[in-house]
């Protein structure tokens, strides 16, 4: 279960913090005089300072690790290597407590450099600032502390190192179960098959972003979609389907009835639907609208209105 509880939420924070448990303020604990623009605090208004984006670095991480997650940035719709490194944490701070001894404790990072020379190995930081939430840095500067891992850093490169090796495993147990070497082991999916490492990699990334419209474009590059233009296709392709269906109405059918409904005479759907130029629905509407205004139709709006009152009821 993740540490991180549900809180009050913030006013200004971003958009992936609505996703994701975060931690109350400490009940008992002292309120901040100011908030971040050095104005009085207000508990109702401004963002309590544990659920503030800080600067994290610069972050040394193994060429491996920096190209893996500007890789899932672009793939995933995320907004630059920070929010992806973001998302990593809240998704390895939702693991179940087993998978958490696993990541930190037992298997450690797989680029052990035990032995080698300070500079055999060189790491790379990624461009601009990488930023953090408060209490995500705090999370993992705990887990550093407990694990007796080294570094905060080295910390963040087992996060990484943890989740490319598992969506490269379940790219492995699958092409074993599909050359039917094996069936055990690996990620299992709904209906009993293994997962691939797509499939596990979807899974990581589109965690809690349901919602999140970045995650459709996402889905429709997978699919091939990746343009503009195609996307465009995609939502063509839909009303395609729906027009398919055995209960939906033709295009006729449909201007047909709203030509026989006579609602909305006034909108462009209704000049639509009676293959109007504009020309021919401005003529129209001003002889609808003189009868409309005529002493004899006012007589009649008037009657309709005392004998069924007010729209209101």
């Amino acid at each position: 279960m993740s540490q991180f509880s549900v809180g009050a939420k913030p006013s200004r924070h971003e958009g992936d913090l609505v996703r994701w448990p975060y931690p109350k303020w400490p009940a008992g604990k002292e309120l901040p005089e100011l908030n971040e623009d050095g104005e009085p605090f207000n508990p109702h208004k401004d963002t309590y300072p544990h659920l503030l984006l800080v600067p994290f670095g610069p972050l040394p991480l193994m060429p491996v690790h920096l190209s893996w997650l500007q890789r899932m940035t672009e793939a995933w719709g995320f907004e630059d290597v920070s929010e992806t490194l973001r998302h990593v944490v809240f998704v390895a701070n939702s693991e179940p407590n087993n998978n958490k001894r696993l990541i930190f404790r037992i298997k450690r990072c797989l680029h052990c450099h035990v032995g080698a020379r300070a500079d055999q190995h060189k790491k790379v930081t990624p461009d601009g600032e990488t930023k953090l939430y408060k209490f995500q840095l705090d999370w993992l500067r705990t887990v550093t502390s407990k694990c007796e891992i080294k570094s905060v850093d080295k910390t963040v490169r087992i996060l990484c190192d943890y989740y490319m090796s598992r969506i490269k495993a379940a790219d492995i147990e699958a092409a074993k179960a599909t050359s039917k070497a094996t069936t055990g082991g690996g990620e299992v999916a709904e209906g009993g098959e293994v997962k691939t490492g797509a499939q596990v990699e979807e899974e990581v990334f589109t965690m809690n972003r349901d919602h999140d419209s970045r995650v459709k474009v996402a889905r429709l590059k997978v699919a091939g979609l990746a343009t503009e233009e195609d996307q465009d296709k995609a939502v063509q392709i839909l009303s395609d389907d729906i027009q398919a269906l055995p209960s939906a109405c033709t295009p006729d059918e449909t201007l047909a009835a709203i030509r026989k409904c006579q609602v909305g005479r006034g909108s462009a759907s209704f000049a639509e639907a009676n293959l109007e130029t504009p020309e021919e629905t401005k003529k129209r509407r001003e002889k609808e609208e003189e009868l409309e205004n005529t002493e004899e139709m006012r007589e009649a709006r008037a009657v309709i209105k005392k004998a069924l009152g007010s729209v209101m009821g």
